[in-house]
């Protein structure tokens, strides 16, 4: 999260907009910027488990980033590129065709939008957002978006697989089953029975550059200045549980 967030702050200094792709080891819970941690999660349950809390600089809901089970996606663009214009809703939709493009490329059909979930959900797979990405109206991805100083920051995941009992047993979710939750959410694994982690990333690439409009895209790591704000803000911001359980920076 703080490399995202220094990612975003760091935009303006860069003549490049950026797609990041990255997953969690070990496996991490993270809330949205404006969750209540206390009433979201279980956080003796995330301690037993050993893994890790983090809210997020963006919005949303609760999600378990189980390790080998997810792919984390975010976008940062500056406000000169054309998705910018439009609204939060509109533009997330837009950056979320990506991964409709990275799964067509998989040989897998999905669109964007219309998952019927309720905003009272702390689990972010049972939310409804204008950026869902359907399989065969389950939903397969999510993503949340901020914007500041002229910058545009949206996370999202891709799930390779799912455990309902164990999301359940992290995430609070009263009157909700595992079955019910199951049916709800989609998975590669699932659907496609085996999945290549290398080939899924590079339809990820393929798709985001498509959605994106991007002219050339270049692969590379983070800059100096960027590793230097990251370490600044993990230790100042991120490490913290005044942000992560209280949310005060």
């Amino acid at each position: 999260m703080a490399m995202d967030e220094a990612v975003m702050r760091l935009r303006p200094r860069q003549s490049y907009d950026t797609l990041r792709i990255y997953m969690w080891l070990p496996s991490g819970v993270s809330i949205g910027r404006r969750q209540d941690a206390h009433r979201a999660v279980d956080l003796e349950e995330i301690r037993r488990k050993g893994y890790k809390l983090v809210r997020r600089p963006t919005g949303g809901a609760a999600l378990l980033h189980a390790q080998d089970a997810e792919i984390t996606y975010s976008v940062v663009l500056s406000s000169s590129h054309e998705i910018y214009q439009h609204d939060v809703a509109r533009s997330a939709a837009m950056i979320a065709e990506g991964i409709v493009g990275a799964l067509e490329r998989l040989g897998v059909e999905a669109r964007v939008g219309g998952f019927r979930g309720s905003e009272s959900q702390e689990l972010c797979y049972l939310r409804s957002g204008s950026s869902d990405v359907l399989v065969g109206g389950r939903k397969i991805s999510g993503s949340a978006q901020r914007r500041e100083g002229g910058v545009l920051l949206q996370h999202g995941t891709l799930l390779l697989d799912f455990d309902p009992d164990l999301w359940l047993s992290l995430i609070r979710t009263p009157g909700m089953d595992s079955a019910t939750l199951a049916g709800s959410v989609a998975t590669l694994r699932q659907l496609l029975g085996g999945v290549e982690i290398g080939r899924v990333v590079e339809a990820m690439v393929e798709g985001f550059s498509e959605a994106l409009n991007a002219e050339k895209t270049v692969f590379s790591g983070l800059t100096a200045e960027e590793v230097g704000l990251s370490l600044q803000l993990y230790h100042s911001k991120y490490s913290k549980p005044v942000w992560n359980l209280e949310g005060r920076a």
